[in-house]
């Protein structure tokens, strides 16, 4: 065990006076394609229920890449919420519940409601169960509360699929009232998606992940006053950073008898009157911990894997970098004991947090990609119309929802645009688009591409980063993002590919999920930081090479075809690599056959096992 008596970062205190900053309503332009609920018979703050209207908007365009909008104001609702099935059966998807801000959106489960206070639990808001298709889900910028006297309330039964998200959102239960806050173990098959700023306060647990696929990333979370279980995790692999607990209960449970694993950094746990004997964390499988403050309990970690592990974490204080068991792994490190005192230090690059793009009004600065000659219907490229938007001056363009737009030429993104989005909705593209970022006269500092989906069947839309500016590209699918330049990358949500081509370049990822045959994911002498990654198909998932320096916290590898033999997972050629986490799910009894193979100076090295932990040099 190593222990430092180190500061947190700014971030993971303000973290939590940042979900009560005061906020500037969300809302969106009225040619958008965006539902908004009271068109559908909802009136906020009116003390009437409004579940039956609101259901009729989710109803509206089943599975439709629709944002579904509840403007400022008090919500009642009286029973749950569903996502629709649609036409075929195969539905709940590509639907996202939208607020106009976590402290300015509130749906309110009244007091004793009827549906929440019987003998079953039963949600507030239900998302889709099981197979792997719930694509694009998400729930954004409210709050969900529960009143007192119903105990059965689950605040959200949250199901995504490839690429979806929560982000911004309060769960609140009254004393006494609130099964769970997030439950994210109802069905098989949650995942990958990204949980990014989660308050969760009150019930019984505050968050449930479980069963063995996809994998959950999370960031920014913070549990405060549940009355069992602050986080309840069985089978599930949940990668977490800057987690807060403020708890009497322990903080997190990672059961036995599973193959669940824990990848936690840069959290802090508090025990608040804790009971004697109770720990922080009761980890039951496998654990990866990283500057972790645990305080307030008798016993910061217990590890309890039949005598397998290592043995508890008694004393409180930060744990700088930790594993349950003996298992960190280095073809190049003397590793005695396999373990991270006698591994010497790792290489962890600096954390960067993803910029915040200024929303803008929507009445001044925000243009419609369709008003300069784009073809809503696919028929034709429109990319000369989208180079015609970003050289009007906007500074953001929409692509309206329930519309598709073929893009197959070259666009170069420059000047004060500084939001691409899609309104949730799509593209086309055969294989021809290229979108370059490039410096030029009165450039925006940062550029976002949001929100927004290629269609079964097209392929990427290639993004060029070529310039000194930060380029962020959120909850999308269907992007190929390739660094080319000097300026910051940020990924967040993304189902696509991320490649760093110019040495020097840096990147930050927050749930990236890749799949495609061949090589994943490059770092050509950049610098590559990955919260969450998950991987389908068979190809090298990370190649770090010409100096480059890779440090991820969390890879599921979903190997759903018969691995290659003599293929590595990882390549690691004269570059630095810290893989924390590694783990896989294969269903046709051909799992990978190399993990890693690592070169240094004129001498290669492989490994056949999987390593839990994995440092390089």
């Amino acid at each position: 065990m190593k222990y430092a008596l180190t500061l947190f970062t700014a971030l993971l205190f303000a973290s939590l006076a940042s979900l009560h900053a005061s906020e500037a309503a969300i809302i969106f332009p009225k040619d958008g394609g965006v539902l908004d609920v009271r068109e559908f018979g909802a009136k906020p703050d009116d003390a009437a229920d409004d579940t039956a209207a609101i259901q009729k908007a989710l109803d509206a365009f089943p599975n439709g890449n629709r944002i579904i909008y509840l403007p400022a104001g008090t919500w009642i609702v009286s029973d749950t919420l569903r996502w629709p099935k649609g036409d075929g059966g195969n539905g709940e998807k590509r639907t996202i519940l939208q607020g106009a801000g976590m402290l300015l959106t509130k749906i309110v489960v009244p007091i004793a409601t009827p549906a929440f206070s019987g003998e079953k639990p039963k949600a507030v808001i239900w998302t889709g169960e099981k197979p792997a298709q719930r694509f694009r889900n998400a729930v954004r910028d409210l709050t969900i509360e529960i009143g007192p006297g119903n105990p059965q309330a689950i605040g959200l039964q949250f199901n995504a699929s490839n690429q979806g998200s929560i982000r911004n959102v309060i769960l609140r239960a009254a004393k006494d009232s609130g099964i769970i806050g997030l439950d994210m173990g109802f069905t098989d098959e949650i995942g990958p998606l990204l949980v990014r700023r989660l308050m969760v306060e009150g019930f019984e647990t505050g968050i449930v992940t479980k069963w063995p696929v996809n994998s959950n990333t999370f960031e920014n979370v913070i549990l405060r006053g549940q009355r069992k279980l602050g986080w309840h995790n069985y089978h599930q692999m949940v990668f977490v950073r800057n987690l807060i607990s403020e708890n009497g209960v322990t903080a997190l449970y990672n059961e036995k008898d599973s193959m669940g694993t824990v990848t936690l950094v840069d959290s802090k746990l508090t025990g608040i009157n804790a009971p004697k004997k109770m720990p922080g964390v009761l980890n039951q499988r496998s654990m990866y911990l990283r500057n972790v403050l645990v305080s307030g309990y008798d016993t910061s970690i217990d590890h309890d894997d039949k005598g397998r592990d290592k043995g508890d974490v008694k004393e409180a204080g930060v744990i700088s970098e930790d594993t349950a068991h003996a298992d960190v792994h280095g073809l190049f490190r003397d590793l005695k004991d396999r373990t991270f005192a006698s591994a010497g230090k790792a290489l962890h690059l600096p954390v960067k947090e993803t910029p915040d793009v200024a929303w803008g009004d929507p009445a001044k600065d925000w243009v419609n990609i369709e008003k300069f000659g784009a073809d809503p219907t696919a028929k034709k490229d429109a990319s000369q119309a989208l180079q015609r938007a970003i050289d009007s001056g906007a500074g953001t363009i929409y692509l309206p929802a329930g519309k598709e737009f073929l893009f197959d030429g070259e666009v170069i993104i420059r000047g004060p645009v500084r939001r691409i989005i899609g309104l949730e909705g799509r593209f086309f593209s055969t294989g021809k688009a290229v979108w370059r970022i490039v410096d030029g006269k009165s450039d925006a500092p940062a550029i976002i591409i949001e929100r927004i989906t290629n269609r079964s069947g097209g392929h990427e839309i290639q993004i060029r980063h070529e310039s000194k500016r930060t380029l962020i590209v959120s909850s999308a699918t269907g992007f190929d993002v390739e660094g080319h330049g000097s300026g910051d990358i940020f990924v967040d949500d993304l189902c696509g590919r991320l490649n760093l081509n110019q040495p020097g370049q840096s990147a930050w990822c927050r749930q990236l999920n890749v799949e495609y045959q061949g090589t994943m994911c490059r770092n050509n002498g950049g610098r590559l930081w990955i919260l969450g990654m998950k991987t389908e198909k068979i190809g090298t998932i990370i190649e770090t090479v010409n100096g480059g320096v890779t440090d991820a916290s969390g890879i599921f590898v979903y190997s759903n075809a018969g691995w290659e033999d003599g293929l590595p997972a990882f390549l690691i050629d004269n570059s630095t690599a810290t893989l924390c986490g590694i783990n896989e799910r294969n269903y046709n009894r051909k799992p990978v056959t190399l993990w890693v193979r690592e070169k240094q100076g004129g001498e290669t090295r492989e490994m056949k096992d999987r390593p839990w932990v994995y440092l390089s040099r």
